[in-house]
């Protein structure tokens, strides 16, 4: 489920979770449930849709791997994740975990080997996996959880003498693993253990075929599209074969398309599903070459040629720039100066003194969209400092006015700073963001994050 915002949200509309929650079918909380995760459940009422929320129970959270960041490909979206490879696209949820359990808004270019990451996706027909949702987890080396790996995919090349098998490129080795159910060739397993060299060291293999517990009846499941056959009117979504051959289908189905499907689970086959309806949010998911990000009120739009400004950046649009509203595919023709949108560009990319927008998004400023600190007041601002005034403690961000006050709390990096380290040097120039509650152009912040 995506979009980018405080809460998790499911075709636009909030998520409501209801009972217990599990992660990879272990317990977890309703506040594991974010924008970016793919999920099952089972749909508890369909006419909470009219009041814009949709309210869901037996959440299962799907985690495809956590574990260290090897390496990082900005220029292809790519990261290197054990042997897996993961790929980003414009749609891509990629947060940090903050101490206080809220979250920040990153991009590719944010992460480097050595992080440790959670990621959420669907395995493509390549056997790459196209991520949801990102999160850096706040673990280093020191960490006692540092080493350990979980590892979400179908079983091949299995070697019962040699005790190994693989998914995708990474070898795993079972030899001295617990083992529940029957490993072959085809099936999906979750394996967690170690990694040493090259190899997956498992201390435990789960192979996927408890239905204990398993969605029935009514569903719905949003996410990108795999193994599309249209010959068969199936396709492949978070490890359900739909079956689309009833269904009324809103827009052109490709592979990586991000959609949204309501309809029945087989009452027999657990991985069956009976899609009656299929409504495209996305046909393309876009570039996942963004390196930085800006969050603001939006100027000097000029939808006919593509241009626009948000404070002191100015930035173009391709047909590859993804644009969304409410979870929604979008046009430049939509907006209008003045909206609050979050912008993430590719500053490799220039044209006439202007920069590639990989994604905009538009956010409805006075919802606190824009925030994560659980207040649904609060908006984020990001961008570089201007007008640093140091003696009346202001300054400006994307033309917004800034001020701090008693309760304003400061960070750098992942460091927790005082107002006066803050004020004890000219920040011109950084990149920061500000969560703060907007009157006009003006915030009072909350929290200030410097980049380092």
């Amino acid at each position: 489920m995506g979009g980018q915002s405080d809460a998790p949200t499911f075709g636009g509309k909030t998520l409501i979770v209801e009972g217990a929650v599990t992660q990879n079918g272990k317990p977890a909380a309703s506040g594991d449930v974010q924008p970016g995760d793919l999920i099952t459940a089972d749909v508890v009422s369909t006419s909470a849709k009219a009041s814009g929320t949709i309210t869901v129970k037996n959440v299962d959270i799907h985690v495809e791997i956590k574990g260290v960041v090897s390496g990082v490909d900005i220029s292809t979206g790519t990261l290197q994740l054990l042997s897996q490879v993961v790929k980003t696209d414009a749609l891509t949820t990629i947060v940090e975990e903050n101490a206080d359990d809220s979250y920040s808004s990153l991009t590719l270019a944010d992460l480097a080997a050595g992080d440790y990451v959670e990621v959420s996706g669907e395995r493509q027909a390549d056997d790459t996996l196209l991520a949801t949702r990102i999160e850096r987890k706040r673990l280093d080396a020191s960490d006692d959880d540092y080493d350990e790996v979980e590892l979400r995919g179908i079983v091949s090349s299995l070697d019962a003498v040699a005790t190994t098998f693989r998914i995708g490129d990474q070898l795993v080795d079972y030899s001295t693993a617990q083992v529940e159910g029957v490993l072959a060739d085809g099936v999906e397993v979750e394996v967690e253990g170690q990694l040493n060299g090259n190899t997956l060291t498992a201390s435990k293999v789960e192979v996927d075929d408890d239905v204990e517990g398993e969605p029935e009846g009514e569903g719905e499941l949003e996410g990108p599209v795999s193994a599309l056959d249209s010959a068969a009117q199936t396709f492949s979504l978070l490890g359900y074969t739909i079956d689309y051959s009833d269904a009324s289908v809103e827009g052109t189905l490709v592979d990586g398309a991000r959609v949204e499907v309501e309809g029945q689970f087989d009452a027999v086959d657990v991985s069956l599903f009976h899609a009656e309806k299929v409504e495209v949010k996305h046909e393309d998911g876009g570039l996942g070459s963004a390196d930085g990000e800006v969050k603001g009120a939006i100027s000097n739009l000029d939808s006919t040629a593509g241009t626009f400004s948000v404070g002191d950046s100015n930035f173009y649009v391709t047909e590859s720039t993804v644009i969304e509203s409410d979870d929604q595919a979008a046009t430049l023709q939509e907006i209008q100066d003045g909206d609050f949108v979050e912008v993430k560009f590719d500053s490799t990319q220039q044209l006439d003194g202007r920069t590639l927008a990989v994604k905009i998004e538009l956010e409805d400023e006075d919802s606190g969209d824009g925030g994560s600190d659980g207040d649904p007041e609060l908006t984020e601002v990001k961008g570089l400092i201007a007008d640093f005034d140091a003696a009346n403690k202001t300054f400006s961000l994307n033309g917004y006015s800034v001020t701090v006050d008693a309760t304003t709390t400061f960070e750098s990096g992942d460091e927790s700073i005082d107002e006066a380290t803050f004020f004890s040097s000219d920040r011109s120039g950084a990149e920061c963001e500000v969560k703060g509650t907007v009157d006009g152009a003006a915030i009072v912040a909350v929290r200030v994050e410097l980049d380092d």
